[in-house]
């Protein structure tokens, strides 16, 4: 028996829809964790490799094409960010004054600029990605700076999908932690060349 009521119909198509949405989302929070954990790993070999100057400027580097584009998508995010007044830790804040705002005095330019904002992150987490499954400890710089606009990243995502914010801000912890200890290792790193430089210039050369 055929039952024709656009009622029903629709609301399987709600369904259906709802379904698909669940299904990317919850793939996508799997890469990010890929992702982060891949970055875990780069830090990891970073500690224990012993990097020369030729390898980390290597210009056959595969990451080169990937830091160009995540180089120009990162100011683009960041002004978005400011325009509505985001500041050092606020980011969630003031991503959800601007969506109740939204919600109750809805204003085109307003809706814009969160859909801007969700474009360009979901732009961002995508190199993020790609550059997690290359040789990214190779250049420890360009990899704290993924590490540190994933850390924004989350700050957003927590509210845009605030059924995974749980998630999204045990990412940002763990990210957090992660650029701490990677700042402890460049600093560290840094010191030991400084002292190797000037061991050299001591050193004498006797004819």
């Amino acid at each position: 028996m055929i039952i024709n009521n656009p009622y029903i119909s629709e609301y399987d198509d709600d369904i259906d829809l709802y379904s698909i949405e669940c299904y990317e989302r919850i793939n996508e929070l799997s890469r990010q964790l890929r992702s982060f954990l891949n970055y875990k790993k780069a830090v990891i070999q970073f500690r224990f490799s012993k990097l020369k100057k030729s390898d980390i400027t290597l210009k056959n580097n595969p990451t080169k094409k990937w830091e160009g584009k995540l180089s120009s998508l990162i100011p683009q995010y960041v002004s978005k960010l400011k325009i509505i007044g985001v500041k050092e830790g606020n980011v969630a804040e003031r991503i959800l004054i601007l969506l109740e705002k939204v919600r109750t005095q809805p204003k085109s330019y307003e809706i814009n600029l969160l859909k801007e904002i969700r474009n360009l992150g979901s732009k961002i987490w995508e190199i993020i990605h790609v550059l997690s499954e290359l040789d990214i400890y190779y250049q420890p710089h360009l990899l704290k700076v993924a590490i540190k606009i994933a850390d924004t990243l989350c700050r957003a995502e927590s509210t845009f999908f605030s059924i995974f914010s749980d998630f999204y801000n045990e990412l940002k912890l763990n990210y957090i932690q992660l650029e701490e200890e990677l700042s402890g290792l460049l600093q560290t790193n840094e010191e030991h060349q400084i002292k190797r430089e000037r061991k050299k210039e001591r050193v004498k050369i006797k004819e």
